[in-house]
């Protein structure tokens, strides 16, 4: 382009360094936001969608904003030297027909993948040499600026328009009421000569039974915790609701299942009436000081809608940094939601690389616990010992990527492969991770070992702490949101897949004053803590909740024993939110039986034909043969439960 053709633009300086702005804010950002908004319909009223687009404005503008200015203040610098300024000018406009370009391109691979036409990756690398070919046209050639110009003049309006939306941002604020006025909503009693007792709550990221030493496995991968079992109650079939974080970590706070809360994506919360009938929302009603420490933003009080039940709060204690942080969501409600169009998850994977290949390669300190326990301890250190007081730990390991620090790296597998947190993260997940080669398998599940040993080490001396500091009037529960699987085919969690290796969980409770250990045969699942917690507080919960208290077993001896009960874990990752319950998969457990049923049509890339599964756990805790054609009663009898409960928790949420 000559220099007489940027001339003619006739833009001043502040106009031309906001064309990439404009271009983010008027193109990039209405585009994207189509591209999926069917796929937040299923998570979002229709009125919601508006303060997510204004909050995703405000994330657009926040990148856009520093570059602007930079670039504002160099035009200004050579202003007087017109050939450098020129030269200025065209690569701001390139820049911004590049960001024109690249979204009309990346967009549209969007709608064909969403159809099934394409994988996502396909098409990357040519599209983006055909957006740079694209924007070096319409920058050099007259009927290119034509086209600039004409750009310009639609994205400038639309992105003045979207900022107005900014207005409904204070109308779709958290609600944290309590509706203390209701009769159904708990009640205190008395807990006897005893003060209410201490609360700490401690959960360990994607943490599976069969992957530790205290249930049974090769590996001495929890020492620490062996050890602190030998005090404490441990429950060898502990079941998450769910197989990821947000769903499974909402079922603890709620004493819900997901088909009640409804979190059924990782960027969901739970609806309202869950919320505000929540443990945390009971304790701190009834005079707890409630407290948590997160390193999982999808693990943070405040994103999932808790934050007003939590007087002291530590959000995001981890080193590595996410476009999702529970920081910003206890401000912007709709931040994570807005954080999953495509354009910002394509920046945030690829900060979150540059993150592990630039400042963790070398240590693997990318889920340092030391961070979250150290605020976690220097709270208990602060509150008033006489009051009780309730805290959350929630600590990133051994989610992936696996790669623990020293002396922990290496223990379990001298192999080369996943040693560093750029490397230890399976690049296959769910089904297509059958396409992962037996070595890297073998050297992901060596890496996960060394990652639970890794938090292990950490958290008995947290307990240890803590305990000194809370005294033994004190109940800790350990426990983990989902597991993670590396058989079958399967790799990681979530998805439609509820392997026993995502969903059974550890579970160890050290009720007040207990010193002897005692170890629970009988199922039992993440919705049985909060009411176990409450009626240990001496609160007596609400009606909506699902769990069942095992609080009898305080100060129980080995003779005493739970009485059996089917529980329940799901994925509706694929359902619509607010909809009645039509495609998803639903497992029961009762005795030593486990029916997995898939409703619906199901769609993860692939995916084989897949049936009801019957297994006996017992005899065949690999999940490896499916008894349903020789177990037809049994397996009717299970598939009876499910339904009987889709029946009273599957309709429509209005």
């Amino acid at each position: 382009m000559t220099a007489d053709a940027i001339d003619t633009l006739g833009y001043s300086a502040w106009r031309i360094a906001l064309l990439p702005a404009f271009a983010l804010l008027g193109v990039a950002l209405p585009l994207n936001f189509l591209a999926v908004l069917e796929a937040y319909l299923f998570s979002l009223r229709p009125s919601e969608l508006l303060p997510t687009f204004a909050t995703a404005w405000l994330l657009f503008a926040a990148m856009a904003l520093p570059f602007c200015v930079a670039a504002w203040l160099a035009l200004l610098a050579f202003q007087r030297r017109r050939r450098v300024w020129r030269l200025m000018a065209a690569l701001l406009l390139g820049v911004s027909l590049l960001i024109n370009a690249s979204t009309l391109l990346f967009c549209g691979l969007v709608w064909l993948r969403g159809f099934g036409l394409l994988r996502e990756a396909h098409l990357a690398v040519p599209s983006w040499a055909i957006a740079m070919a694209l924007a070096l046209w319409c920058t050099w050639s007259a009927r290119g600026m034509r086209i600039a110009r004409m750009l310009v003049s639609v994205a400038t309006p639309v992105a003045l328009l979207g900022a107005c939306t900014l207005v409904s941002l204070p109308f779709f604020t958290w609600d944290t009421a309590i509706p203390g006025a209701r009769a159904d909503f708990g009640t205190a009693q008395s807990v006897g000569a005893r003060a209410r007792p201490h609360i700490l709550l401690v959960t360990m990221d994607a943490l599976s039974a069969e992957r530790m030493s205290l249930y049974g496995a090769a590996r001495e991968t929890t020492p620490s915790l062996d050890a602190f079992a030998g005090g404490a109650t441990t429950f060898d079939r502990m079941y998450a609701n769910s197989n990821f974080t947000t769903a499974a970590a909402d079922s603890i706070l709620t004493g819900t299942r997901p088909w009640s809360h409804r979190a059924f994506k990782v960027q969901d919360w739970p609806i309202l009436q869950t919320r505000q009938e929540s443990l945390p929302a009971l304790l701190s009603r009834f005079g707890y000081q409630t407290g948590y420490v997160a390193t999982n933003p999808y693990a943070g009080a405040a994103r999932n809608g808790f934050g007003g039940y939590f007087k002291f709060h530590r959000s995001d204690a981890v080193p590595m940094f996410h476009l999702c942080p529970d920081r910003i969501n206890a401000i912007l409600r709709y931040e994570c939601e807005a954080s999953q169009l495509p354009g910002l998850m394509l920046i945030q994977r690829s900060w979150i690389k540059l993150q592990e290949s630039l400042l963790f390669a070398s240590d693997n300190r990318h889920y340092d616990p030391t961070q979250a326990i150290g605020s976690a301890l220097a709270w208990l250190a602060t509150v008033d010992k006489q009051e009780p007081v309730f805290l959350w730990l929630h600590l990133m390991p051994p989610h992936a990527p696996y790669a623990a620090p020293g002396p922990w790296l290496g223990r379990f597998s001298a192999s080369p492969l996943a040693r560093r947190s750029d490397d230890s993260e399976p690049e296959e997940i769910n089904y297509t991770f059958s396409r992962t080669a037996p070595e890297r398998v073998a050297a992901l599940q060596a890496r996960y070992d060394e990652s639970i040993q890794y938090v292990d080490h950490y958290v008995g001396d947290f307990l240890d702490q803590a305990l000194q500091r809370l005294g033994p009037n004190t109940v800790v529960v350990v426990s983990a949101d989902h597991g993670e699987s590396f058989m079958h085919g399967y790799g990681g969690h979530a998805g439609p897949a509820l392997f026993d290796s995502i969903i059974h969980i550890p579970l160890i409770v050290k009720f007040p004053y207990q010193t002897q250990a005692l170890r629970v045969p009988q199922l039992t699942e993440e919705v049985d803590l909060a009411p176990t917690l409450a009626e240990l507080a001496g609160i007596t919960p609400p009606p909506s909740w699902e769990g069942r208290s095992f609080a009898s077993l305080s100060g129980a001896t080995a003779s005493q024993t739970l009485s059996s009960k089917p529980v329940f874990s799901m994925s509706f990752e694929e359902n619509p939110r607010y909809a009645a319950l039509a495609s998803g998969t639903v497992a029961v457990l009762q005795d030593n039986w486990k029916l997995v049923h898939y409703m619906g049509t199901l769609h993860y890339p692939m995916m084989p034909n897949v049936h009801d599964e019957l297994y006996d756990i017992a005899a065949d805790p690999g999940e490896t043969r499916n008894r349903i054609e020789d177990q037809r009663q049994r397996a009717a009898d299970l598939q009876h439960l499910i339904a009987a409960e889709l029946e009273r928790h599957g309709g429509p949420q209005f």
